[in-house]
């Protein structure tokens, strides 16, 4: 104790602003806290089941620790200011330069900021940790192992139906019809139960013109003809619409037009940056497929592949090999299952004779009595019904009715199994949690990847700020002032509001032009009284404007922006055009976070310039 003592009495020596405001102390105390902070991060997902579940970079909120951040930050603020409040240099009328009052707002700031951005400490060491846990060549290697095992999962029908085959080549590259309308009765198709596949060829033509919604606009003819949309892609600003061409036969490579687990290029986790973004709304009366980019249409080949050339070895050995390595990850991952290698190897074996169709299927979530209810999708539930009604098809194949009899396309359907009621029949008691192991994955991934500084730190930047200039506030004119201030505030806010409503209402006007420009005069008059008037308003007056102006300048910059950006708005909009879209960037848009930053930056020059102002507030005779 005597040490401190000592140091204190050598900064009210030497430092008495740094004495004053306590910030060496308040600094070391908010390094510690930050210190456990980074602890608790660093340990509170140590148990792979806590990232089973979803978007846990936001547990710092779900979970309560914001709370006890909170709770340390009120207490720590509450009582730096009830020691700081003891001494209050500028109230005493203890010489103080401009340079000192800054100084102390500076200083003010950055306790407050030390004190409330607890939740950084937290992310860096909860990073580190995924970082020191999950090493990105472990995480690649896993995800590769991952992906080439789940195609023998076989949780679900779609994945292994004809029309997800990209292996070989020829498969790549075409358009798969499944819509029973759309068929081409003269071409070769294929049929399984009640589902058609016909294999096309496709031509592609790229659009960069926008309706008047936004929507990427179909190139003519295609557009004038009314030609279907197979499906399209956007990359940038220009839109690649892909449309139908010729019929391909692909009888020689397909074996089996069932279910197979030659059929499946799904990838289960992709951790590769996406580099295009893809349109899944409707273009007029033309609706999309969802089709990905040419990179994710890579792997899914790849995956197609690499599972057809495993299954064509008939290595049984390298299978349970690769199985084996898949349960160990998911081991590792506590993924929930009661799978083992062997005898997951021997169900898809027993397969082989038949062209490897899945012959069981594995729950996702862990069967209750016998009920699987939670993993069969609704429409697997029920058995298959095929309403089968007359069809009008022409001798030469042509369809004259917009409805297809799928008997007449399938004349045996009736004495087939529905895929729905084969899924039902072979659903065994074995589970796999798969959406638990994606949620680690794609959690491990958004930690390693997720910028939390960047994105949060200009709110804790302003909460400092807004802090600081009101506790500035309240040490230059008092607690009585400050309270006048606040009411006065609330007072112009509410009467703001009204008269705009009441503009808006009774003129019809744009209300936003009236607010702005009316809320800019009122700040104007509040930033002009003290500079030019301080000494006509008196002191008690002045004391309430320059309250305002300290703790709201910031907004006034802000609402400089806002008035250019409404009006950039509304020149943009007047020159819309016919069926065009023009998009309308604005100042704010362009600068985007920095404007927070440009802001900042101005509000601190704003409160050193302004110090001489409170300077010849004080001066004035009460």
């Amino acid at each position: 104790m005597q040490k401190i003592h000592q140091f204190n009495q050598y900064l009210l020596e030497r430092y008495p602003t740094i004495w004053n405001t306590k910030i060496i102390w308040m600094l070391l105390v908010s390094v510690l806290i930050h210190i456990l902070f980074f602890v608790i991060g660093y340990c509170s997902h140590m148990d792979p089941r806590s990232l089973q579940t979803y978007s846990v970079k936001d547990d710092y909120f779900k979970n309560g620790v914001i709370f006890i951040h909170l709770i340390i930050s009120i207490l720590m603020i509450v009582g730096w200011l009830i020691t700081m409040f003891r001494n209050n240099a500028f109230k005493n009328f203890y010489p103080t330069s401009k340079g000192k009052l800054f100084g102390q707002f500076v200083q003010y700031f950055i306790i407050l900021f030390a004190c409330t951005t607890f939740y950084f400490s937290y992310m860096v060491g909860f990073k580190m940790f995924i970082n020191h846990q999950y090493p990105d060549q472990q995480l690649e290697k896993s995800v590769d192992i991952i992906n080439r095992a789940a195609p023998f999962l076989s949780q679900e029908l779609e994945p292994y139906a004809l029309n997800n085959r990209k292996y070989p080549a020829v498969f790549a590259d075409l358009f798969c019809e499944t819509d029973i309308n759309k068929i081409n009765t003269n071409k070769k198709y294929f049929i399984y139960y009640n589902r058609v596949y016909q294999f096309y060829s496709v031509y592609s033509k790229v659009s960069d013109k926008l309706d008047r919604e936004g929507n990427s606009i179909i190139p003519e003819p295609e557009k004038t003809n009314k030609t279907p949309v197979a499906y399209s892609e956007l990359k940038g600003d220009q839109t690649t619409f892909y449309f139908k061409k010729d019929v391909v036969d692909l009888s020689p490579y397909i074996k089996t037009t069932g279910l197979s687990y030659y059929n499946f290029s799904d990838i289960f986790y992709d951790n590769s940056p996406k580099g295009a973004h893809y349109l899944n709304q409707k273009y007029g009366e033309y609706p999309e497929e969802s089709y990905t980019n040419k990179a994710y249409k890579q792997k899914a080949f790849e995956i197609n592949q690499k599972t057809s050339e495993l299954l064509n070895k008939g290595n049984s050995a390298e299978l349970e090999s690769l199985l084996s390595d898949f349960l160990k990850i998911a081991e590792a991952y506590k993924i929930q299952t009661n799978l083992q290698a062997k005898e997951w190897t021997k169900m898809i074996y027993s397969s082989q004779n038949n062209n490897f169709q899945p012959a069981y299927f594995i729950n996702k979530v862990k069967s209750n009595n016998g009920t699987y209810d939670s993993t069969l999708p609704k429409e697997y539930m029920d058995d298959s019904t095929v309403a089968v009604t007359e069809a009008a098809i022409a001798e030469n194949g042509n369809i004259v009715r917009d409805s297809i009899a799928i008997s007449v396309l399938n004349p045996e359907i009736n004495q087939q199994v529905s895929p729905e009621k084969y899924f039902k029949n072979n659903l065994t008691d074995y589970y796999f949690y798969t959406d638990s192991l994606k949620d680690v994955l794609n959690n491990i991934n958004t930690i390693k990847n997720f910028d939390f500084f960047s994105e949060n730190v200009h709110i804790y930047l302003w909460i400092a700020f807004f802090l600081a200039a009101f506790i500035f506030s309240f040490r230059i004119v008092g607690l009585r002032s400050l309270l006048f201030s606040v009411i006065s505030t609330g007072v112009l806010i509410l009467a703001i509001t009204l008269l705009s409503v009441l503009y808006s209402f009774s003129l019809r006007g744009k209300g936003e032009f009236f607010a702005s420009y009316f809320t800019l005069f009122i700040s104007a008059i509040i930033l002009i009284v003290p500079l030019f008037m301080m000494r006509k308003a008196g002191k008690m007056i002045s004391s309430i404007f320059l309250t305002i102006s300290m703790t709201g300048f910031a907004l006034f910059v802000f609402l400089i922006f806002g008035i250019i950006s409404l009006h950039q708005k509304e020149n943009c909009m007047t020159t819309l055009t016919g069926n065009s879209y023009i998009d309308c960037p604005t100042i704010i848009d362009t600068i985007g976070l920095n404007l927070s930053y440009i802001i900042l930056v101005c509000s601190f020059i704003f409160m050193y310039l302004y110090t001489s102002i409170l300077q010849k507030w004080k001066a004035m005779p009460q």
